[in-house]
């Protein structure tokens, strides 16, 4: 109890320090969404002749924009979280050799050129998207850019609460905080909540970090990228901030917070009177009913 007070205690500062009013929308539509993860079993689903696309809302994430499938569902939604496709300039989205993040590690150049080629993708889209991007991150050039050719932003405050339950949820509905989004698919189900989707379907969410690791002969963590749009499996090197190796315990760590974080989003829904379904065959997370989408 009196720990649930001193964390409630101090979440109210950090709201206060970090948090910001917006204006929110909410879904026009009465269909279900379909928030869609990079996971291989995704491409079952989309290339199943008898998907119906119209039948629902698409929510995107991350790199998805720059694989041609973006253009073929033309997602509704894409949401960011991760200050990578943030933190350059207009120069560095012409040529990715300039971004921050390639100067301190020239590994990353490959990423920024995929980061670059979504921005470039998602500017050049013509049917009309709405941005789910972190308040820290409004006033980046990309997203100034995106303002030019007015799209539709919903800020969203990235600000983690704890306290006790029934404070949490008010916080939560008011926007003003979130849960702890270890990975950008527990940040779309909690934007998906709020933006008041009544049926919410997760699809290529397999969650199956740890089946996909390996530490090599230098100790080195390494995690097998097997994103359905990839046609040849890579193993990507797990690299820290601090610009070294993660660890197997910092791994697990993060790993325990996005399964915990689904477990709250699941409390969250409920007390929202909102349904997710995990409609990811082999997926991990065990938050969420199991229903197979309806085709």
């Amino acid at each position: 109890m009196l720990n649930k007070f001193i964390q409630t205690l101090l979440s109210l500062g950090k709201i206060m320090i970090q948090s910001r009013f917006f204006n929110k929308t909410t879904n026009p539509k009465d269909l279900p969404l379909i928030i869609l993860g990079n996971g291989p079993s995704a491409s079952t689903t989309l290339e199943n002749p008898h998907f119906k696309r119209e039948n629902y809302q698409l929510m995107t994430v991350n790199l998805f924009a720059s694989q041609p499938i973006f253009n073929q569902v033309k997602p509704e939604f894409y949401v960011f979280l991760d200050k990578a496709f943030f933190d350059f300039d207009l120069e560095a989205l012409e040529n990715p050799t300039l971004a921050p993040a390639v100067k301190s590690n020239s590994k990353f150049l490959g990423t920024q050129k995929l980061i670059n080629q979504t921005w470039n993708n998602l500017l050049s889209s013509d049917w009309g998207i709405t941005l789910f991007v972190p308040q820290l991150f409004r006033n980046s050039t990309i997203v100034q850019k995106l303002k030019e050719k007015n799209f539709r932003i919903q800020f969203f405050n990235y600000t983690v609460v704890k306290g006790f339950e029934s404070y949490e949820n008010w916080i939560y509905r008011t926007g003003l905080g979130s849960p702890q989004s270890q990975n950008v698919i527990n940040t779309c189900i909690f934007q998906a909540i709020n933006y008041q989707f009544q049926e919410i379907y997760l699809l290529g969410v397999e969650s199956n970090f740890h089946s996909n690791l390996v530490v090599n002969g230098e100790n080195q963590l390494m995690m097998r990228d097997d994103h359905f749009y990839e046609v040849e499996t890579k193993w990507i090197p797990l690299i820290h901030p601090e610009n070294r190796s993660v660890r197997m315990h910092e791994f697990y760590t993060n790993l325990t917070k996005a399964f915990y974080s689904h477990f709250r989003l699941s409390q969250y829904a409920n007390y929202r009177n909102q349904k997710i379904y995990n409609a990811t065959e082999n997926s991990f997370i065990d938050a969420y009913q199991r229903k197979k989408l309806p085709l």
